[in-house]
């Protein structure tokens, strides 16, 4: 039998995709396996199956945990500011801060290219942080701030294009620094809004 993990189910669901996590930022999604997620919570391989049937699913989870994360955040207190402070505080909010979550989130890209399920848990992380920038955008058309016959969808999938392209700037070549003023930049010409100082929201 299976040693049992000691907390209730969504806790104890909780603590293995934590494991993951741990193993993937370390080993890459490559050298996931049950044995070293079992391990880093001190239970069996077995105890770990009860939740998870295969790999995949659990880096579905692993992938979940990304969106639930995001989706906890709410924007209320950033729309009694303008719309420029609004894009840099969500930029602030989600980028990648550290090499831990930077690594897990270029894994899930890797593992994305081999397994359909895996790219469907991308996409709808992906599909989450298009809302969010859409929904900041129709905030903005209905405070007069953004052009009306702007396409929302459009923009903030033009919004997420640019946060994308320039995580994988800093992971290869800019400072984090250069990487924030670039995006105030980008989103000053995709709003003809007017500059920014970053110094001053840091």
């Amino acid at each position: 039998m299976p040693k049992v993990v000691p907390e209730y189910k969504e806790e104890a669901k909780r603590r293995i995709i934590n494991a993951a996590i741990d193993v993937i930022a370390e080993r890459g999604s490559d050298q996931l396996t049950f044995d070293r997620v079992a391990k880093k919570i001190g239970v069996t391989k077995g105890a770990v199956y009860w939740y998870f049937k295969t790999k995949d699913e659990l880096i579905i989870a692993v992938m979940k945990k990304f969106k639930c994360d995001f989706e906890r955040i709410t924007f209320d207190s950033f729309y009694n500011r303008s719309l420029e402070e609004t894009f840099l505080q969500i930029f602030d909010t989600f980028t990648l801060t550290d090499n831990r979550q930077r690594a897990i989130f270029f894994e899930m890209f890797a593992q994305a290219i081999r397994s359909s399920d895996i790219r469907h848990a991308t996409r709808d992380y992906y599909t989450g942080l298009v809302a969010t920038f859409e929904d900041v955008i129709e905030k903005g058309q209905k405070q007069q701030i953004v052009n009306s016959k702007v396409d929302p969808h459009t923009l903030a999938l033009l919004m997420v294009a640019l946060y994308s392209g320039l995580q994988n700037y800093e992971l290869v070549w800019m400072c984090p620094e250069e990487i924030r003023d670039l995006w105030i930049k980008g989103m000053n010409l995709l709003f003809e809004c007017k500059s920014v100082d970053s110094s001053e929201h840091k």
